[in-house]
């Protein structure tokens, strides 16, 4: 071994294997060979090594032992829910609810650990304060379902003339429930647009939230009063305060009107029209977890998906056609519905062909759909 050491110009080292193994050749030899084994070794490292050989034995005999049960991760992930959803609960307070929840034998410490264990902040630090959109939740019951939100928003047309569209939005299903267009609005305007808001709904909202706005005049606020409608004025240069309305007005801008040159007032008209149908019956909302306002909770997983193109393939809709039972032999098929005749008859006479002058724009003319097209499928 001394030679070896030479050779190598540093100390052998040794597996766990042959140290254990020079332990017991020790503990069997008398103090004259001891002395000369002990030669490559210092006695303290020989005796570090008996700890070591100890201490392991022992952790070998721990692991054995059934001991504390490990926490389930499902049981982790309820323990981190609670304590985010809930910034001012204390370890003892989520315990009680653990066990509300059918955990048994579940203590604080049990919580304190899984919350240290994440990075989770005591309560006293994990509490941050009341911040605004916590605060109006407060008040779902009051916000969702009896207040709505009304803006204007500015179209420029191809010519540079400039209309003025309002919409009103109920905040709780995101459903635009009036929209009307002008091309210089008032106070008097803005007043009928509230007559005729409570004729198409059959519900009157208890608030309705709007900016300072000069077209917001108060007889047109007086008119909501009278239908036991609160009004509530935002202050000046706040949309932030109207920001549902606001997001609204974004998306058509973003997904419509911003992908599209106006022609006139009667072409707005159509693209709004056509777009609104589709923003409340067929676009899903993330603020309502990806569902439809006025769509069906469930929709069909079978049958073939097919596309339905709004505003000339500008939005792509798609839906499920419904799955149709295969005919039996000897039944006869149905025969098809009639379809509109584009050429007249050879009987008829020719039709005179209108002058330029007097021919209709697309959305001048009544749109004909098959009734797949224009059935919303649920």
């Amino acid at each position: 071994m001394l030679i070896l050491q030479r050779q190598l110009r540093k100390r052998p080292s040794l597996t766990r294997s042959e140290r254990l193994a020079l332990v017991l050749a020790c503990a069997g030899m008398v103090r004259r060979r001891l002395l000369d084994a002990l030669m490559i070794v210092k006695p303290d490292t020989l005796v570090r090594w008996h700890r070591e050989i100890v201490r392991r034995h022992w952790r070998l005999r721990s692991r054995r032992r059934p001991g504390r049960p490990r926490v389930d991760a499902e049981v982790k992930r309820l323990v981190l829910r609670l304590a985010r959803e809930n910034p001012r609960w204390g370890y003892t307070k989520i315990a009680g609810e653990m066990r509300k929840l059918g955990v048994p034998r579940f203590g604080r410490s049990t919580v304190r650990c899984i919350l240290r264990e994440h990075g989770v902040a005591p309560p006293p630090q994990r509490y941050r304060g009341l911040i605004w959109p916590e605060f109006v939740g407060h008040y779902g019951c009051l916000v969702g379902h009896f207040v709505w939100a009304c803006d204007f928003l500015t179209v420029t047309t191809a010519t540079l003339r400039t209309y003025y569209v309002f919409m009103v939005l109920e905040i709780s299903t995101r459903r635009i429930r009036f929209w009307n267009v002008s091309a210089s609005p008032d106070g008097l305007w803005t007043a009928q647009q509230f007559r005729n808001l409570s004729v198409v709904s059959d519900e009157a909202p208890r608030c309705l939230i709007h900016d300072r706005d000069d077209k917001f005049t108060a007889h047109a606020d007086a008119l909501l009063a009278s239908t036991a409608t609160g009004i509530v004025r935002l202050p000046a240069r706040s949309p932030d305060l109207n920001r549902h309305i606001e997001r609204c007005i974004r998306t058509l801008r973003e997904e419509c009107l911003d992908r599209i040159i106006i022609l006139s007032e009667r072409h707005l008209r159509w693209v709004l029209g056509e777009f609104v149908r589709y923003y409340n019956h067929r676009r899903p909302h993330r603020s309502l977890e990806l569902r439809v306002p006025e769509g069906p909770r469930d929709y069909p997983r079978q049958g073939l998906i097919a596309r339905r193109q709004i505003l000339g393939g500008l939005v792509n809709d798609y839906y499920r056609k419904a799955a149709q039972a295969p005919l039996t032999s000897g039944v006869k098929k149905p025969a098809a519905p009639a379809q509109a005749c584009l050429r007249p008859p050879a009987s008829s006479p020719p039709l005179a062909r209108p002058s330029k002058a007097f021919r209709l724009a697309p959305w001048d003319l009544a749109v004909v759909r098959t009734p797949e097209e224009t059935s919303i499928p649920t």
